[in-house]
């Protein structure tokens, strides 16, 4: 795995954004010593994987990647082991003084005054075993205002999306693109008894954000940073002024240029949350603020 944080960045986008061709992935997964990447499996198993593999090698010899094109190794993982594979390691835990997450197979010690979600993620991101679900729940908890309406962007399991309904948002509006994960989040809310709040929906997002729905008070993404750059100025569109965006998914060493990002699309920082190499931040829309072009990094200057 490419130790340089930007070089990594640039694997991911590559893995995530068309590089594989039709073979979509499901994710992509940090490991230690290297990236997994989960894809269906092809049409013809034993040439479909061959394939696959040598876009890989080429796209990392593009990356000038060499010495990691080498070590790309194809494996095999069965749907029903997955249930074994998120289960590992995922207990009850206390993210803030009130928010709770737990599996549905554990019972957990309510107090009251506490917020519980119970999460099973299935093929979907978000258990809040990784530190920027956690760090997104922390901001959330200080900025989910009573009545607001909402929308989670790459929602994976919905986890942030039901942490909008339970600290008191109306309406939630959760966009994934993977079906698994789309059907993961819809167990999730069965669970939780929040369908009539939250509502998933598979919807890609654009420079435009969403077309047909009215400004949101809120928008949560935890994603990528090289995904989330060129998205920032459709936030600002789909967020009332004085709205807030919360942001994760990005590392350290990308915390300087996401801010910059941010600025120059007419948000204002508010604060932000570290733990290990991540970043997460809270913004607000400046009040009559105009928005930046969408595009991959700041503007240049004046």
């Amino acid at each position: 795995m490419p130790r340089d944080p930007v070089r990594r960045e640039r694997v991911v986008d590559f893995l995530m954004e068309g590089g594989l061709g039709d073979a979509q992935p499901r994710g992509v997964e940090e490991q230690e010593g290297g990236l997994v990447v989960y894809l269906p499996p092809p049409p013809d198993a034993r040439g479909g994987v061959g394939a696959v593999v040598e876009r890989v090698r080429q796209g990392l010899r593009d990356l000038d990647e060499e010495r990691a094109s080498d070590e790309v190794r194809p494996g095999w993982q069965a749907h029903e082991a997955w249930a074994e594979h998120w289960r590992a390691g995922f207990g009850t835990r206390r993210i803030t003084p009130r928010i709770v997450v737990t599996p549905s197979w554990e019972p957990v010690q309510a107090e009251p005054g506490d917020l519980v979600l119970v999460v099973d993620p299935g093929m979907a991101f978000g258990t809040s075993e990784h530190p920027t679900t956690r760090g997104c729940l922390r901001l959330l908890d200080r900025h989910v205002e009573t009545g607001s309406r909402w929308a989670d962007v790459g929602a994976g399991s919905g986890i942030l999306a039901m942490a909008c309904a339970r600290l008191g948002a109306r309406s939630v509006l959760a966009l994934e693109l993977d079906p698994w994960a789309c059907t993961a989040a819809r167990e999730n809310l069965e669970r939780n008894g929040l369908t009539e709040t939250v509502r998933v929906e598979s919807r890609a997002v654009g420079p435009e954000f969403l077309s047909g729905e009215d400004p949101f008070d809120g928008i949560v993404a935890n994603i990528e940073a090289g995904i989330l750059r060129p998205l920032v100025a459709g936030f600002a569109r789909g967020l009332r002024p004085e709205g807030l965006l919360v942001l994760s998914g990005i590392l350290l060493a990308e915390a300087p240029e996401m801010r910059e990002v941010a600025e120059a699309a007419g948000f204002r920082f508010l604060e932000e949350d570290r733990e290990e190499e991540w970043w997460s931040c809270a913004f607000r829309r400046a009040s009559g603020a105009g928005v930046a072009p969408a595009t991959g990094g700041p503007p240049p200057p004046p």
